[in-house]
């Protein structure tokens, strides 16, 4: 599974991203935004819930069925926000981003856990309980939380590594103040650098 730093950063920098993608924002929307943000970074992570609630958790067959870790979990919450959005009262172009953006967040955590290639997970739970995992990873897993760990700083380190590269190269080519010669630029530097920890996640065992 990919780490609470790597969910939190999916989700600001879809929510970055995207509002780069939109007109500048007066103060007012700029403050509600923050409150926006924060909302995205829980929904980035809501699926690991069954850390703190087990019963989500099902055995069966020698596995775990991680039940918020589907296809279905993934999209109920940002499902319910835009609906919750609608009958705010809130239309037109606004609502549309908002609703790219919960909805892109709720999927990045399924995304980023099957990149670890690590542990198989429900994609299609209720319907069906047959599990699927990658036969290959681009990103660590998380190491265990615990401060003596040297596998948890190193993968954290890997993890940083992969995505913040990805992520300042997106917001990079999306930066319209700078000459197209340097975004592209700035595009394959981190993009380089992000293929080059990806190298190190494949030498290590899995």
């Amino acid at each position: 599974m990919s780490s609470f730093v790597g969910h939190s950063l999916a989700g600001l920098a879809t929510y970055a991203i995207t509002q780069r993608m939109q007109a500048s924002p007066s103060p007012r929307q700029t403050h509600l935004s923050w409150r926006w943000a924060t909302w995205l970074l829980v929904v980035a992570s809501l699926p690991d819930v069954d850390y703190l609630v087990p019963a989500l958790i099902l055995e069966q067959a020698n596995q775990r069925i991680r039940t918020t870790h589907s296809l279905l979990f993934a999209l109920l919450i940002p499902g319910c926000t835009v609906l919750v959005l609608w009958l705010l009262g809130k239309r037109g172009t606004p609502h549309k981003w908002q609703s790219v953006q919960v909805v892109g967040v709720g999927l990045s955590h399924l995304v980023l856990d099957l990149l670890t290639g690590v542990f198989p997970l429900p994609v299609l739970y209720p319907f069906s309980t047959q599990t699927f995992r990658l036969p290959f990873g681009l990103l660590p897993s998380a190491g265990r939380i615990q401060f003596t760990n040297y596998f948890l700083y190193r993968n954290l380190l890997i993890e940083l590594g992969v995505l913040l590269s990805l992520i300042l190269s997106l917001l990079a080519l999306t930066k319209r103040a700078v000459g197209l010669g340097k975004r592209l630029l700035l595009v394959l530097a981190g993009f380089t650098t992000s293929i080059g920890f990806m190298v190190w996640v494949a030498s290590l065992s899995r």
